[in-house]
């Protein structure tokens, strides 16, 4: 057995939190423990939301934690990496967690795309670094691949704007069609990363989306119509909702100045 599988089976079993990093063999690693299963009725409004307003893309994917998710996490990233797509790298795995080495190249600082993006200044290089990640994404579609949760939390992005993605425990395609994973994965990362652009930026913002996805119009079709259908909710008072009311409203924003630009080409 290798020193990743001894460390694995000994810290699996010690480690408290779901995931923890180490210094092993003088490299960070990240040991990633199975989530338990998610209960069945959390899924549920966001099942009927989509059935509802007829939003397949929005159908729940379960986390069914366990080796289930572990194994799920494992193929995804196999799959990925086959494809040539920036992945962690698997030192060791069993049936309850996942070794993973630490994304960050030597001498590279890597953080979550979130914080990069409300960080970024000035505006220019905010947008740049958006428009980089909207292509990295982009390219894994012309690939025939989508991600699993395209939040920018998920997205981690070094100095260079290299790109690595991160968490696999669902796999969308287990439910959706390709065509709906993709949307998914362009409406998850709206939604996360719109609240770090002002009302000035987020015009630019939309621009640089348009640019990507109108070059697949089925797709194109898909997030136009979550934006028209989505659209009653800018009517309510969401700032009662803090943090969160602000985050959707703005990305429920985007989604509209999308669908108005897609309606002035069409007239």
């Amino acid at each position: 057995m290798s020193q990743y599988s001894n460390f694995i089976e000994q810290m699996s079993l010690e480690q408290q939190s779901s995931i923890q990093s180490y210094e092993l063999q003088n490299q960070k690693v990240w040991l990633k423990k199975a989530s338990p299963r998610h209960a069945t009725w959390i899924y549920l409004p966001l099942h009927w939301i989509s059935k509802c307003l007829g939003l397949n893309m929005f159908a729940p994917v379960p986390n069914y934690g366990g080796k289930q998710a572990i194994d799920c996490e494992v193929k995804r990233i196999q799959q990925l990496h086959r494809l040539g797509i920036q992945v962690p790298e698997i030192l060791a795995y069993n049936d309850s967690a996942v070794l993973l080495k630490d994304a960050a190249q030597a001498g590279q600082q890597i953080e979550q795309l979130e914080y990069a993006l409300k960080k970024s200044q000035p505006s220019a290089s905010r947008l740049s670094l958006y428009a980089d990640a909207i292509c990295a994404i982009q390219h894994i579609h012309d690939l025939d691949c989508y991600l699993s949760e395209a939040f920018a939390r998920n997205i981690l992005v070094d100095n260079q704007h290299q790109f690595t993605y991160i968490d696999f425990e669902t796999d969308p395609k287990q439910r959706l069609s390709l065509q709906d994973c993709q949307t998914r994965d362009w409406l998850f990362f709206m939604f996360s990363t719109a609240c770090h652009f002002n009302e000035d930026e987020i015009q630019s913002a939309s621009t640089l989306l348009i640019e990507n996805i109108s070059k697949n119009k089925a797709i194109y079709h898909d997030i136009c119509r979550v934006g028209r259908k989505l659209q009653w909710i800018l009517k309510l008072k969401l700032e009662k909702l803090g943090g969160d009311g602000r985050r959707l409203r703005k990305g429920l924003l985007l989604l509209q100045l999308i669908n108005q630009k897609n309606n002035r080409v069409k007239n």
